[in-house]
């Protein structure tokens, strides 16, 4: 899981990592032997490799485009970048436009999944992240609040970029039963931040991820050779 790039190691926090870092560890992944695959890949391929492994990217920040895509052109490696879809509605210039998406897609490395509309933030009058419900809040309540972002980012994807949303990441990876048969219905991966190995005999939903940044690698969670 990553977030964030940038040039300047001075600039790093734990969720950014530098253009030479990402490079460092696309390349240990390959020279230790390691698949990248897609959403696409997962859902829709015969068989997968031993050894497989898949790039996600949270958020959806330009530097995906101008940092992080031309390594992944460099290193013929893939990745899934979620995306939070009111960045590139609003042409913030900090976020990913829907041109640099078409780019990315067209290449066949990229992957686009959704981080809701704009649901990725921490409610402080109820103390709740992301999708999670209010403190008696009504099913319908929070039907009426949360599952039109979802759909909206789902069908917003889809008209910008002709792919199927497949993939979905929870906004700060805090799940809720309440979103489980929505997300269930439209998408067919789902993934949190709990830092712990992944089973895909359990199926696809609510799969975990090792956070990368310039302090943790790949190096650090997964076997070399």
């Amino acid at each position: 899981m990553y977030h964030h790039f940038v040039e300047n190691p001075e600039s790093c926090n734990d969720v950014t990592t530098t253009a030479e870092r990402f490079r460092s560890d696309l390349q240990w992944l390959r020279d230790n032997g390691y698949t990248f695959l897609l959403p696409q890949d997962l859902v829709y391929g015969a068989t997968l490799p031993d050894k497989g492994i898949m790039v996600t990217i949270d958020d959806g920040y330009a530097s995906c485009y101008h940092t992080a895509f031309p390594i992944l052109q460099e290193l013929e490696a893939k990745a899934v970048i979620s995306l939070i879809v009111s960045g590139q509605e609003s042409g913030d210039p900090g976020f990913l436009s829907w041109d640099m998406c078409r780019e990315m897609v067209d290449s066949g490395l990229v992957e686009f999944g959704s981080h809701t509309f704009d649901l990725h933030r921490y409610d402080e009058t109820y103390h709740t992240y992301g999708i999670q419900r209010r403190p008696g809040e009504t099913q319908e309540d929070y039907n009426s609040r949360v599952l039109p972002g979802l759909q909206q980012s789902v069908d917003t994807i889809q008209k910008e970029l002709g792919q199927e949303v497949l993939f979905f990441a929870y906004p700060h990876g805090k799940t809720e039963p309440w979103a489980d048969e929505f997300l269930r219905t439209h998408f067919s991966v789902t993934v949190t931040t709990q830092v712990v190995p992944a089973s895909l005999s359990e199926g696809f939903y609510a799969l975990p991820r090792y956070n990368i940044n310039t302090t943790n690698s790949p190096a650090c969670y997964l076997p070399e050779g």
